[in-house]
């Protein structure tokens, strides 16, 4: 929790918000208060009512400086500017582990609108998935496969489809990591994909389909990812076992921040996902700095 306060207090001014205010009407909240104390909430999986206390030893400790009202947090939440501070918050937390991190995978799961649902994997190979999936949203995500960093994500609808937010997410991790190789079921599949991959230097390991056609000839990217998964299995799993790891980061996540969202609306139930991958990240960062000598990003 020490090192949860520290490195959200670190990451949050590294982002050095510009207060803005020209002194006419009600003045303008503290961005950075206000992101790190919605961080706060989501990390004790708290209700607004019983924030304020953590606030309170939170703001004797300097991370905040005002304490906003709960009905201030609750308003924000369903701002979509704020959707963009924690998407670039999460990042900044997962930049330091570039440095150590060159393998990725890729998957999506399931994130309970409503406290009482059922486990994601039960409606995930339900026969009414579709109509159940509704009352879900759905965290696309890539990760790193050494830390279990989030290194990028993306929330949608629960009944949305994992293969056309692949490339999205594949470019947004790019611009931090360095990607030696990628992961990812067959639901990721497609041509578009693998190309996408070998285009920025990295091998694809994504695991092939019964039905699809293995070419004898050629050597694209998708030819020959496609011979290694017929003819040297063993090889092939190998590196795509590493895909697993992002199962782990999906069970730690909901372990640690719970599975469902406290929040009612759309958009503040994205913030409130979001606050949990930064927490997460904030989770994975603090064990990594007592493994490993880092000093990118802005722990500089």
């Amino acid at each position: 929790k020490l090192m949860l306060f520290k490195i959200l207090k670190d990451s949050v001014d590294y982002m050095d918000f510009k207060y803005q205010y020209k002194g006419n009407g009600r003045p303008q909240i503290f961005y950075d208060d206000l992101l790190k104390s919605m961080c706060i909430k989501t990390y004790h999986q708290y209700s607004s009512w019983r924030l304020e206390s953590e606030l309170k030893i939170a703001r004797s400790m300097g991370v905040i400086q005002q304490i906003p009202k709960r009905s201030t947090i609750n308003k924000y939440l369903q701002n979509p500017m704020i959707t963009e501070m924690l998407h670039r918050l999460y990042k900044i937390i997962a930049e330091p582990l570039g440095e150590i991190e060159v393998y990725f995978a890729a998957d999506a799961t399931g994130v309970s609108n409503a406290y009482g649902n059922e486990r994601w994997i039960n409606v995930r190979h339900s026969k009414e998935e579709k109509r159940k999936a509704r009352s879900y949203s759905k965290l696309h995500i890539i990760s790193g496969v050494k830390s279990n960093i989030i290194c990028s994500a993306k929330i949608t609808q629960g009944n949305a489809h994992e293969s056309p937010y692949f490339k999205p997410l594949l470019d947004d991790t790019a611009k931090i990591f360095n990607i030696k190789e990628i992961s990812a079921d067959a639901g990721y599949l497609s041509k578009e994909n693998v190309k996408a991959v070998d285009k920025m230097g990295a091998v694809p390991f994504i695991m092939g389909k019964k039905n699809v056609h293995v070419p004898k000839q050629g050597y694209t990217a998708w030819d020959c990812m496609l011979r290694l998964w017929k003819n040297h299995q063993m090889f092939f799993a190998e590196h795509y076992h590493r895909r697993s790891n992002v199962e782990s980061t999906f069970s730690a996540l909901k372990r640690k921040f719970g599975d469902f969202c406290r929040c009612k609306k759309p958009q503040s139930q994205e913030n409130e996902i979001l606050a949990k991958i930064v927490c997460f990240n904030a989770s994975v960062l603090a064990e990594a700095m007592l493994t490993y000598d880092l000093k990118g990003g802005f722990l500089k």
